[in-house]
This record gives C-alpha cells, sequence and structure tokens, in this order.
C-alpha cells in the first residue's frame, strides 16, 4: 500500500517558510530540504495557496511566504489542502465478490476507517504549525533551516 507523503511534504514546505520570515523562498531552495523534485513542490504550493495558507511571488526574487502567522494554520488545514479526497480506504481495493469474506469487507472496513479519519482530522484540529515546529532549531540562529540552505546552495 502507498502512503502518501503530500501532508509531510506540506509541513515541511510551511515550516521551511515559517523560519524564513522575510519570505521568498523559492521552490527548488525547498525542494532540497524537502529532498523532491520542485514540480512536486510547486504542485503542493499551488493546492496551499488555493487554501489561503501561502502567498507566492512568481519570477526572479519571487518565492513562497506563510500567508499567516504558524500559529494560526492548523495542521487540520493543512491536511484538508492537500489530502481532498480524505480517506485512510484504499480506492483501488476489489476484492472477490464470489467470496463471503470478499464480499463484505468492504462495509465492514468502512465504519473503522470512518472512526480512525474522524480521529486523525481531531487529533490534527488540536495542533497548529506553530506546534509542528517547535523542536526546530530557530533560522536566526545560524542553525537549522537557513544554516542548511546556505550550505546546499554553496555546494
Amino acid at each position: 500500500m502507498a502512503e502518501s507523503c503530500r501532508f509531510a511534504f506540506a509541513v515541511h514546505i510551511l515550516a521551511m517558510l515559517a523560519h524564513q520570515p522575510e519570505g521568498g523562498v523559492n521552490s527548488e531552495r525547498i525542494a532540497g530540504s524537502v529532498n523532491t523534485n520542485p514540480v512536486v513542490v510547486r504542485r503542493i504550493l499551488s493546492a496551499l495557496k488555493h487554501a489561503g495558507l501561502v502567498c507566492c511571488v512568481k519570477g526572479a526574487g519571487g518565492g513562497a511566504s506563510l500567508a499567516r502567522p504558524p500559529k494560526e494554520i492548523g495542521l487540520d488545514a493543512i491536511y484538508r489542502a492537500i489530502e481532498p479526497e480524505r480517506s485512510l480506504a484504499g480506492k483501488r481495493h476489489h476484492p472477490n465478490r464470489r467470496c463471503p469474506v470478499g464480499r463484505e469487507i468492504k462495509s465492514v472496513l468502512e465504519e473503522v476507517y470512518a472512526a480512525a479519519q474522524g480521529a486523525l482530522e481531531a487529533s490534527l484540529a488540536k495542533r497548529t504549525l506553530a506546534d509542528a515546529v517547535k523542536g526546530i532549531p530557530d533560522a536566526a540562529s545560524g542553525r537549522g533551516l537557513s544554516a542548511n540552505s546556505r550550505k546546499t546552495k554553496a555546494a
């Protein structure tokens, strides 16, 4: 079963932006930190922009920045922006309809998945981006995201 990385990538991206209050963080720089392709970053930024969580400026000297303070961005809002078809249930699973178990297993699991999904979303609603980035060293200290990005860019 493939696990979606989109939520983790989105929180990572927003954490970078939270540590760059001057804004203007470009997709290439973000992609270097996330360790993915800049196209993936741009798609996620687009969804976050559509949800009102980031502002993006195109062109040279442009980049992304947070649309509001980290304490005002709920992890549930990030999740909703990134996972529009929120469901733990696998869409591709097609059990054998001739089997008595296969015929009924999806309906049995729907209730389990719905409860788990509800618990996940309730837990995310209790946390903000500010909570998520507490353990990340402050960029102003010369450690953490900002310093790592300079090293990567210089290399």
